[in-house]
């Protein structure tokens, strides 16, 4: 009896086990697909010449399936502006990786750029273990530093000046989670001074999205329900509520307590409006 019960609970596990990563590779699937009009399906199509072209370079709160997607937004934005928007956002990726793939990016022969990268270089600054699960996933060459991740910034923005006639902006990093006074918050700001500093060097345009986004913090009435964690338990929980269940990101924010993230990383509609914005802003500003 006990080696028949022994049997029937190794066959649930395993059925159990076989279950959960049947839903994990559905829902990997859902996430690493790419943008419609990422560059590599925008370089394949025919376009108007009349119009201009805005690429938006980053990672995965660029790439817009783990997060609401400001790059819609954008295309939304846009539309009747006669601009045509690339969504050059990769899951995952620190400045490094960006620096790798720029010939996509000129490709697209764009009249503006727009970067958002670095929130993965300063997750991965907050401790050994975050810095070897970097190198480890992103194929990294060394361990992230915050003068590596200025290195490569610098790399790409002077790549892209020298190889577009674009108008290049950057934007400072959304806070990593909503509690200020947490070392994750710190780092966000801590990376985005960078951002401005290489934007002042380089003078291209800064868009101070961190900034704008730390003035609403603090005047925030409620207060999140977690504070940042490098295990990414909560952004595993999102995507499952999100693909599984198909509660929208804003739905999830509200019930983490958050104002403008989803999972102390990315984005609901308010942050992702507040980025879209910006940009909307620089691009008019520009022409």
């Amino acid at each position: 009896m006990a080696r028949k019960i022994f049997i029937s609970g190794v066959v649930c596990f395993c059925i159990l086990g076989v279950a959960f990563i049947g839903v994990y590779k559905l829902i990997e699937k859902k996430v690493q697909t790419q943008p419609a009009n990422n560059p590599i399906a925008f370089g394949q199509q025919e376009h108007d010449a009349k119009k201009k072209i805005l690429v938006c370079v980053g990672d995965s709160i660029t790439h817009g399936t783990v997060s609401v997607n400001y790059v819609d937004m954008l295309s939304s934005y846009l539309a009747n502006q006669g601009i045509v928007v690339v969504n050059a956002g990769i899951n995952s990726e620190l400045a490094y990786n960006v620096a790798q793939r720029l010939d996509a990016i000129v490709a697209c022969k764009p009249d503006y750029i727009t970067i958002l990268i670095g929130t993965n270089d300063a997750t991965a600054s907050l401790g050994p273990k975050s810095s070897r699960r970097h190198m480890r996933e992103m194929k990294l060459p060394r361990s992230p530093t915050r003068e590596w991740y200025r290195e490569n910034l610098q790399n790409i923005c002077t790549e892209l000046s020298k190889r577009t006639h674009a108008r290049i902006a950057l934007l400072s990093l959304p806070p990593i989670g909503e509690k200020l006074d947490h070392p994750a918050f710190a780092a966000s700001e801590t990376y985005s001074r960078v951002i401005r500093e290489v934007a002042a060097e380089q003078h291209l345009t800064y868009l101070p999205l961190h900034e704008n986004m730390t003035a609403l913090l603090y005047n925030r009435q409620t207060h999140p329900h977690y504070a940042y964690r490098d295990d990414e338990l909560l952004m595993y929980i999102a995507l499952a509520r999100h693909f599984l269940l198909e509660q929208s990101y804003d739905k999830i924010s509200r019930a983490n307590g958050f104002v403008l993230l989803t999972d102390n990383v990315h984005l609901n509609s308010k942050g992702a409006g507040m980025a879209a914005g910006l940009i909307e802003s620089f691009v008019i500003k520009a022409d």
